[in-house]
């Protein structure tokens, strides 16, 4: 009688399902292999893409990573996706040089699970139910389209995906031998992977400012088409030496009454900060009556400006082109409240990747002699 029971059991672990190996492969490479047992090749492709996605990450948006070495480890990551799908389905055969194909002579539970991880509803229409696949298949639609409209929605077309896998799992015509584990792992994961991945561009727009330098008036730090990441931090306070982007104050304006500037963002230095004297005299730059050395600039100032004490809670900006900067100078002190954070990466074009100084790129010494 124990040898009855166990019979199945031992057969489920003998035979692999080979559409929910494709199915956990979806979720994330390695797992299928991992679920089908074949822990060295599974494990390993785990670590590899984790350690890809890590690395791609990093060189894009840290600040002394290679964007364009990024790009090329999402390449690979996407090479070593594809194949852990197919793997993940070779896998389970007897003859492993078998090709992937649609299940054949009769309909597959697991198929339907995963037409339905493409697209919520397809199981439904493999299985020959129309009305709520095509119900889901609206559903899902209308879902990503909203949560693209509202970042706060971004958990309702995951839920919509990983309800559409369950229902087709549960309302499958055919009874066979149900998983139970497997299926709440397998929901779970297509829960959770689809959030990140659904939710990581508003995560990217929240924590990083994308722009392009319009202007020459920070030659020679930045040239006209850099491509600059800007960290968003509303409890950041910049410092001296700082490269920032912001919105153009209602006095910025006002000096430049004929251009458009509604959509317009600047890029400046922070020289001065709230309640610092600034004086710009002898094509030299002065806090507090200290000379400013700066070796980041094109050339001095040919003007004279102040002295004058910035007032709390606003900066004193100036662009490293001095004599062709749009700046301080001409319309004034930079409110904080028009800050959006501090530009400090070029990640575009490859041959400018590189990090931007902040408050360690100025020093002050003594007044010269």
């Amino acid at each position: 009688m124990l040898m009855l029971s166990s019979r199945p059991y031992a057969q489920s672990l003998r035979s692999p399902e080979p559409w929910l190996a494709v199915n956990y492969a979806l979720i994330f490479p390695g797992v299928g292999q991992l679920y089908s047992r074949h822990w060295w090749k599974g494990g390993g492709l785990l670590a590899i893409a984790l350690s890809l996605l890590i690395y791609s990450i990093w060189s894009i948006f840290g600040a002394y990573g290679n964007t364009l070495y990024g790009l090329w480890a999402i390449g690979v990551l996407v090479v070593i996706y594809s194949f852990s799908i197919l793997d993940a389905y070779r896998g389970t055969q007897a003859n492993y040089a078998t090709r992937i194909s649609a299940p054949k002579g009769r309909q597959d539970i697991w198929y339907a699970v995963f037409l339905s991880q493409l697209l919520p509803g397809l199981g439904h229409l493999y299985a020959q139910q129309a009305a709520m696949g095509g119900l889901l298949l609206i559903t899902g639609l209308l879902a990503a389209w909203l949560a693209n409209q509202q970042p706060l929605l971004a958990p309702i077309p995951p839920a919509v995906w990983a309800f559409s896998c369950y229902h087709a799992y549960l309302s499958f015509p055919q009874r066979s031998r149900r998983q139970s584990t497997a299926i709440a792992l397998l929901i779970l994961g297509i829960f959770l992977s689809r959030f990140v991945v659904g939710n990581a561009p508003h995560w990217i727009d929240q924590t990083f400012l994308q722009c392009i330098v319009p202007s020459e008036s920070m030659v020679p730090t930045l040239q006209v088409g850099d491509r600059l990441f800007v960290r968003r931090d509303q409890s950041y306070e910049p410092q001296t030496g700082d490269i920032i982007v912001f919105e153009p104050p209602p006095t910025l304006k006002a000096a430049v009454p004929s251009r458009d500037l509604e959509d317009a963002l600047f890029v400046k230095r922070v020289i001065g900060r709230p309640q610092e004297e600034v004086e710009i005299n002898n094509r030299q730059v002065l806090i507090e009556g200290q000379v400013l050395l700066e070796d980041y600039i094109q050339t001095p100032a040919e003007y004279i400006w102040g002295p004058a004490r910035v007032p709390s809670p606003s900066y004193f900006v100036l662009g490293d082109n001095r004599n062709q900067s749009n700046d301080s100078h001409i319309w004034g002190f930079l409110p904080s409240d028009y800050i959006l954070g501090r530009a400090y990466k070029i990640y575009w074009p490859p041959g400018r990747i590189q990090p931007l100084p902040g408050d360690t790129s100025a020093s002050r010494a003594g007044r010269s002699a």
